[in-house]
């Protein structure tokens, strides 16, 4: 009987646990049931409202001016920038096709980041990370970039 016991508990916390578990395409697609712009406005929350900002979705002719790195095929993106150039305020959120390697692109976006992209000023802190087939680009101010950072973070590992 203790047996049958024992393993009716082990049995149920298994499924308890499998339960609470993402799935494989949560871990690898965050925010999969969410537009691309839905995500960065999550990210955005919290973050400095007195910087007026501008939303640009990325395409195949402005990409490069965003996110230093040649357009990715079938991949979404989107820019948050300040609307004044004179703010170093640059948020940058792609979506990437399940054949891309999210790691190597947050890389290559790493190595071509121009902070100063706006040559009278310089933003403060950059940052690129990944999480899934998602990779952001924060070029801001040092508050900004690490709210936005620990916000994507946070969306990412829910």
């Amino acid at each position: 009987m203790k047996r049958l016991v024992t393993l009716a508990l082990a049995l149920l916390m298994l499924l308890t646990v499998a339960a609470c578990g993402k799935t494989d395409d949560e871990q690898t697609n965050p925010g999969a049931d969410m537009t691309i712009d839905e995500i960065m406005a999550t990210i955005l929350e919290g973050v400095n409202s007195e910087i007026a900002v501008m939303s640009t979705p990325l395409d195949e002719e402005n990409f490069a001016a965003y996110a230093f790195i040649d357009p990715i095929e079938d991949a979404e993106g989107v820019a948050t920038e300040s609307a004044i150039t004179a703010v170093a305020h640059s948020v940058v959120l792609l979506r990437l096709p399940e054949e891309a390697d999210a790691q190597e692109v947050a890389k290559q976006i790493e190595e071509n980041a121009d902070p100063r992209k706006w040559i009278c000023v310089e933003a403060e802190k950059t940052e690129v990370v990944s999480h899934g087939n998602l990779v952001l680009l924060v070029m801001s101010f040092e508050e900004d970039a690490t709210t936005i950072v620990n916000n994507f973070n946070t969306f990412c590992e829910q």
